[in-house]
């Protein structure tokens, strides 16, 4: 039986904890999703903590409306959020759910998006019971690119032109999958 949102999942990795996002990590939260450079291709950056807030009351109310889930990332020891990474959006139905995550730059580097992904994907096909994890991501986006790529996922495709980011130009999305057959726990 797939996962039904009764209880929050946290979810353990050799160094990290993945929690349920609260409101005080409002602060936290900030110092990474106001970063220019780290939102350069992701949504634009949050303005201030009033804005932040409403972001995790936004991601909290699609998690009680049993619509998508997202977990904030911390280092164990530490309860400090240097992370958020979730499904956005979960088709029950057909089985598949997109994933999106963010990192403060700080924590770069280190191995620790691909051991908080790994961790997440694991959840989406073993708890979910997904047949399909999907992502967008802009094609030049190289690290991201990078992190699906040792997931596992494959490139399906790119839109062209797809988005205007900050840097003035227009980008291409690229769409990345990974199937339950694929998957290499």
């Amino acid at each position: 039986m797939p996962f039904e949102y009764s209880a929050f999942p946290t979810l353990k990795t050799d160094r990290l904890v993945l929690r349920e996002l609260s409101y005080a990590d409002t602060e936290d939260l900030f110092s990474f999703r106001s970063d220019p450079v780290e939102q350069m291709y992701n949504t634009s950056p949050v303005k201030d903590l009033p804005e932040t807030r409403a972001l995790i009351e936004q991601l909290r109310t699609a998690y009680e409306k049993e619509r998508a889930i997202h977990w904030a990332v911390t280092l164990k020891g530490e309860d400090r959020a240097i992370g958020l990474f979730g499904f956005n959006y979960w088709e029950r139905f057909h089985r598949r759910a997109e994933i999106g995550y963010d990192l403060a730059r700080p924590y770069h580097g280190r191995g620790l998006a691909t051991e908080a992904a790994t961790a997440m994907v694991r959840f989406g096909f073993e708890e979910m019971e997904l047949n399909r994890i999907e992502t967008e991501t802009i094609a030049d986006n190289h690290a991201s690119v990078r992190l699906l790529r040792r997931l596992g996922f494959r490139l399906e495709g790119i839109r062209r032109g797809y988005s205007l980011e900050d840097d003035g130009t227009f980008h291409g999305s690229a769409i990345y999958a990974l199937l339950r057959e694929e998957h290499q726990p």
